[in-house]
């Protein structure tokens, strides 16, 4: 009796260990923006985009020709640095600037509604699953988008609260492909390249030496209010 509870115990903590979802590790990604002008197509060359994760923590590295741009969110705030044409600019917040930003938001996006398919494909030898979520814009119209995502991973961005992340708001699975845009520019995101080693802590240590910094008012208003 004793070797069969035992048995039982072996054959319940592994099935755990399969249905756990991966907090750690990196998904590398290819992105196209269609839309540009062929001039500015140009000057943008081949993006990329870096998604390293370790439980709460979530670096984002978006590299081009013209330059990257680096965001870090955990549980305490964000700091985002951008480098573009050697202009260097750091933008912090705590996590309290954050909620109260998100508070005086006008007509604040809805949370997006997902559908869960059957569909399935492998995207950079992992099994994707197709969801469409749907969004509700600004002007109340629906925008659908299929998103592939791999259940093998947690999603570092189910809160939806990173900068253009709230597509994936709730989503039970880590994105590995899907699109978006604004207008006529749009974009497409497919994961190259994924590695499940442990991530250094040291990682997620930036240094805002050499930058200017500011608030995200400030930096919207450089910007033109986006």
């Amino acid at each position: 009796m004793k070797k069969l509870f035992s048995t039982l115990a072996v054959v319940a903590l592994s099935a755990l260990s399969l249905n756990a979802q991966l907090k750690e590790g990196s998904v590398t990604y290819s992105m196209k923006i269609e839309g540009l002008p062929p001039e500015q197509a140009a000057m943008m060359g081949d993006m990329e985009t870096k998604v390293t994760f370790k439980n709460d923590r979530v670096l984002t590295d978006v590299s081009s020709m013209m330059g990257s741009q680096t965001v870090y969110t955990d549980s305490k705030g964000m700091l985002m640095l951008i480098d573009q044409m050697g202009n260097k600019i750091a933008v912090k917040q705590t996590k309290e600037e954050m909620d109260k930003a998100a508070a005086k938001e006008k007509d604040k996006p809805a949370d997006p509604k997902i559908e869960y398919t059957t569909e399935t494909k492998m995207i950079a030898g992992y099994e994707c699953k197709k969801a469409i979520v749907t969004i509700t814009k600004k002007d109340k119209t629906d925008e659908k988008v299929d998103v592939w995502y791999s259940e093998k991973f947690d999603n570092p961005n189910k809160d939806g609260k990173g900068r253009g992340q709230a597509i994936m708001k709730g989503l039970k699975g880590m994105a590995f492909e899907y699109s978006g845009g604004n207008g006529g520019m749009k974009f497409k995101m497919v994961a190259k390249e994924v590695s499940t080693e442990t991530v250094a802590d040291s990682k997620f240590e930036l240094s805002t030496d050499g930058y200017k910094m500011m608030t995200m008012d400030e930096m919207k208003a450089m910007q033109g209010g986006r």
